[in-house]
């Protein structure tokens, strides 16, 4: 066999494993979709969590009257791993999530040296109880999927 086939072979090689890598979703222990604190109304919030399109992070509008924005602060999901007490640990952290009884969540904040910085309980909002601007936002961040005409 010549060199030439041989580095041909690698090269395959490398691109199929390479492929399979990239094939594998990182999956969180949550439902995909938008994310508000339970005690937000899911058409009057300014800051989200987002969970979809293989991302993990907050959108939000900032400045006077939420006016400026949106800032996308999602990350792509690379890794979890598990965390104490049922958390999920989201790529390296800080964040990590758990599920919770009936559709809700938990994300918090954890420092390795300080612990728990905080912990916000959360609910699943439909993209059509959003306000039209925060679906406009994750529609052209695509973090929403289209909707389809008929």
């Amino acid at each position: 066999m010549g060199q030439g086939f041989i580095r041909s072979a690698i090269l395959v090689g490398s691109m199929v494993v390479g492929s399979t890598v990239q094939a594998q979703t990182v999956k969180l222990p949550i439902s995909e979709g938008v994310w508000v604190k339970t005690d937000t109304q899911c058409g009057a919030a300014y800051m989200v969590r987002v969970y979809a399109a293989g991302r993990f992070g907050d959108v939000y509008f900032y400045g006077p009257n939420q006016a400026m924005g949106p800032a996308n602060e999602t990350e792509v999901l690379i890794k979890t791993t598990p965390g104490k007490n049922g958390f999920t640990v989201v790529n390296e952290g800080p964040l990590e999530v758990s599920a919770r009884p009936k559709g809700q969540a938990v994300v918090r904040a954890v420092s390795l040296s300080e612990g728990v910085q905080w912990s916000e309980p959360m609910k699943l909002c439909a993209p059509n109880a959003l306000s039209p601007k925060m679906r406009a936002a994750l529609l052209r961040l695509r973090l929403l999927p289209t909707p389809k005409r008929p």
